[in-house]
């Protein structure tokens, strides 16, 4: 005898293939019979039971694994056997149910003082700048300004055009020091009159 057939049902020949498998459908009518005694069997009194069993399969593959568990593990809320659009819903509301429970709840959270937030938000901005990338600078062309005739012409084209940008004009503007933004204005001016005289673009620079 084979393993079905001991477990009291044989295999359904015409069992649909976008089913769920037939012994899960077996297994559920099974406890639903535990469950409702000789309700469940007047459930399906006058049926054919294989087609009421195919019909089932096919309508419990729309469900997921947890709802259909869900469902299940759910029939003592329903006090009389459920027809399948019964089920299909104590399937899906019963899963919601689960998941709610099992979500995190909100906490009380006591208002945080003007002060406490204050502290909080410098110490954010901290690490924020301490994350944050450095800005892009021209600086390195007028330190490679000098000696720039022994450069190859393609480098000396990169650092007057970078001197000419308006990222070369930041250089000066931004600059700290006193002496050295008066050296890079000179640099500077001296490299847009050059480019100008030439009519060579300016890279922006007005």
């Amino acid at each position: 005898m084979s393993t079905m057939q001991s477990q009291g049902w044989d295999p359904d020949p015409e069992w649909p293939v976008a089913a769920i498998p037939q012994r899960w459908v077996e297994t559920l009518f099974a406890t639903m019979s535990a469950t409702y005694g000789a309700r469940f069997a007047d459930l399906w009194r006058g049926t054919n039971i294989a087609q009421v069993k195919r019909h089932w399969g096919a309508e419990l593959a729309k469900l997921t694994s947890p709802q259909m568990k869900a469902g299940r593990e759910n029939l003592m809320a329903l006090p009389k056997p459920p027809t399948l659009p019964e089920f299909l819903a104590l399937c899906r509301q019963a899963r919601m149910e689960a998941a709610y429970q099992a979500a995190p709840k909100l906490e009380d959270v006591p208002k945080m003082s003007p002060e406490e937030a204050a502290r909080n938000l410098g110490t954010v901005r901290n690490a924020m700048s301490k994350m944050r990338l450095p800005v892009p600078t021209a600086e390195w062309a007028f330190k490679a300004f000098e000696g720039i005739e022994k450069k190859p012409f393609k480098v000396q084209k990169d650092i007057k055009d970078a001197i000419t940008s308006p990222a070369g004009a930041l250089v000066v503007a931004e600059c700290a020091d006193s002496a050295l933004k008066s050296h890079y204005a000179e640099v500077r001016r001296t490299v847009v009159d050059n480019y100008r005289a030439r009519g060579l673009p300016l890279w922006g620079t007005k």
